[in-house]
């Protein structure tokens, strides 16, 4: 089973760690022993020393003695008094120094009893010598001297014996200090033995397969075969296991990728700074009919239309300055001489060096958007005339320009006139959005206040809220002045209003209020009707959307009025949106830029 890291780690520390403990306790236990018999050298050496010394002071007490005896000089009994002195201090010195040592103790003793019967002996010797008995005197030196003599021999012996101990404490010291010598050349030896063992370990159950994972990520990286699995439970082992998942994972995606730019619809490509292929996938080939390795190395410079070659330079040279992305459009010139209009999205990336291109072929949209133009052209001028003319006949039927009409007459009249006024009105919506969405709009832009649009929208209903019994309120906290196109306001407003009567049941209550934030006012128009659901709020502002398919025949609604209401209000630079819970009524509200004082007319928006 192989080791984990940690444990790897705890060996590498701690078989140094306890090895350094045992050097150290080894050491430590030797230096300790020098010490010892450094100290017992040294006791050995004192208690020599002062031996010597008593010796010396015994002496020359004794002879201080003599000479005084017979020159009566008072110079020597004070030097065998100082003496004396001196011999009873070293004796009190050595008693401390045997104090420990038993058998030095019992030598001690031992000679200390001979000198004090010594000195007893000489301590009468004197006496006689000082009341003249000369004899007497005379037979206790004879004593003294026997005495003397034992006690010099039995410090001679001692002093041999501590001088031996002091030898034989050199010689231990000697041995102790080669032990520890060894213990160090050992001890470097064994330190480096261990360092060179556990490295090579480490390195073959860790280094090589750390190895073995840190070439992987170098083989993934070059799409090469990765090597065999590294075995035991250990964290590489897991690391390698996890680093192969990824890497099926990554070859799963890589696969997945080339499938995508395989079967993509639109181009996907790259270029460089110089605005030449890279990369292309085969769409490339499908769309503009250039094989991909013809393409690869190719200026897009060549493919465009002349028209569009600077244009798209400068686009391209922007975005690669800005380290940004864009978008812009131009035309391509296909292998076969054609000309296809593309939409291009482009992303400059800074690591590739490269702008990655996502290339949409709009030809079709182009087509099918110069359709729509031509239809609504054909409207306004084929549809719209008649209709107008037909409203004509139906209003003089009306007025009995043509004779007096039946009440079946009169009704069917009213009723066709209703149709022709819904396809005008249709035709009128779709011209407008046309208008908007092509940016051919003319607004007239001035500075009115508020009231000016929330008046005379609020008149114009009057008659719709009577006729449903509906209360309006109008709440106004302020009248801003704004910039707007009065005209086209009114127009989204009644709008706003009128969609509020339509959902709102009989006797509810509808609210108009007003407000700003000091850059723009907002309009909200508030109804207790049926609510509009989450998923249609963003919904109800596009073209012939209906919160519900009936509302068209049943409120008799084309669904282009919010369509135009969003249109118009963006075009003044604000927004448009609702706020709702189903079955409790709605909030429609938009906003307008408050005007400014320097603000200039203008009637093109």
């Amino acid at each position: 089973m192989t080791l984990s890291l940690g444990k790897k780690a705890l060996i590498l520390v701690a078989v140094p760690l306890v090895f350094e403990l045992v050097f150290v306790g080894t050491f430590a236990y030797l230096v300790n022993q020098v010490d010892r018999e450094r100290a017992r050298e040294a006791h050995a050496r004192d208690v020599a020393g002062h031996l010597n010394v008593l010796l010396r002071l015994v002496m020359e007490r004794s002879s201080s003695l003599i000479v005084s005896h017979f020159t009566s000089r008072e110079t020597f009994r004070r030097r065998a008094d100082l003496a004396k002195k001196r011999f009873y201090q070293e004796k009190e010195i050595i008693s401390r120094l045997v104090a420990d040592n038993p058998h030095e103790k019992e030598s001690w003793d031992k000679i200390y009893r001979l000198m004090d019967d010594g000195d007893r002996f000489f301590d009468h010797a004197k006496t006689m010598v000082d009341i003249g008995n000369k004899l007497a005197a005379g037979m206790e030196m004879v004593k003294v001297n026997r005495l003397m003599a034992d006690v010099f021999q039995s410090i001679d012996h001692l002093v041999e014996e501590q001088e031996a101990e002091t030898q034989e404490r050199k010689n231990k010291q000697a041995i102790v200090r080669s032990q520890i010598e060894i213990l160090i050349y050992v001890a470097v030896a064994v330190n480096i033995l261990l360092a060179v063992g556990l490295a090579l370990a480490f390195n073959k159950s860790t280094a090589t397969r750390l190895k073995v994972v840190l070439d992987n990520t170098y083989k993934l990286a070059s799409q090469q075969p990765l090597s065999a699995p590294l075995r035991g439970e250990d964290e590489l082992a897991h690391l390698d296991h996890t680093f192969r998942k990824m890497a099926d994972a990554l070859e799963s995606m890589r696969r997945k990728e080339s499938a995508i730019l395989t079967s993509a619809a639109d181009i996907i490509c790259s270029l460089d700074a110089e605005r030449r292929f890279t990369q292309a996938n085969p769409a490339a080939a499908k769309q503009w009919g250039y094989e991909i390795d013809d393409l690869i190395g190719r200026r897009l410079d060549q493919l465009l239309d002349e028209e569009d070659l600077k244009s798209t330079t400068d686009d391209i040279h922007s975005i690669i300055e800005s380290k940004g992305h864009g978008a812009f459009t131009n035309r391509i010139v296909t292998q076969d001489g054609q000309e296809r209009d593309c939409e291009w999205s482009v992303v400059w990336s800074k690591e590739e060096k490269s702008l990655m291109c996502v290339v949409h072929d709009i030809t079709e949209r182009k087509q099918i958007d110069q359709m729509k133009r031509d239809f609504v052209a054909m409207v306004s001028h084929d549809l719209r005339t008649p209709l107008t003319s037909i409203q004509m006949v139906h209003s003089l039927l009306s007025a009995g320009a043509y004779g007096e009409l039946t009440d079946d007459g009169k009704e069917s009249v009213e009723g066709a006139q209703d149709c022709c006024d819904r396809l005008i009105t249709l035709v009128n919506d779709l011209l407008d959005l046309e208008r908007m969405e092509s940016g051919r709009m003319d607004l007239s832009l001035e500075s009115i206040p508020l009231s000016d649009i929330i008046k005379p929208s609020i008149n114009m209903v009057a008659n719709a809220v009577k006729q449903k019994q509906i209360e309006l309120k109008l709440e106004t906290e302020d009248n801003p002045t704004v910039r707007a196109d009065k005209e086209r306001m009114i127009q989204v407003l009644i709008n706003l209003i009128a969609n509020a009567i339509k959902f709102s049941p009989e006797k509810t209550v509808l609210t108009v209020s007003t407000g700003d934030d000091g850059k723009f006012a907002v309009v909200k128009v508030k109804d207790e009707g049926r609510g509009v659901p989450e998923s249609m709020r963003a919904s109800i502002f596009e073209r012939f959307k209906q919160v519900n398919k009936s509302d068209s025949k049943g409120r008799k609604g084309s669904g282009l009025g919010l369509a135009i209401s969003k249109a118009i209000v963006e075009l003044h630079g604000g927004q448009i949106g609702v706020e709702s819970q189903e079955g409790k009524g709605s909030t429609f509200h938009f906003s307008l830029p408050i005007a400014q004082p320097d603000a200039e007319d203008n009637v093109q928006a």
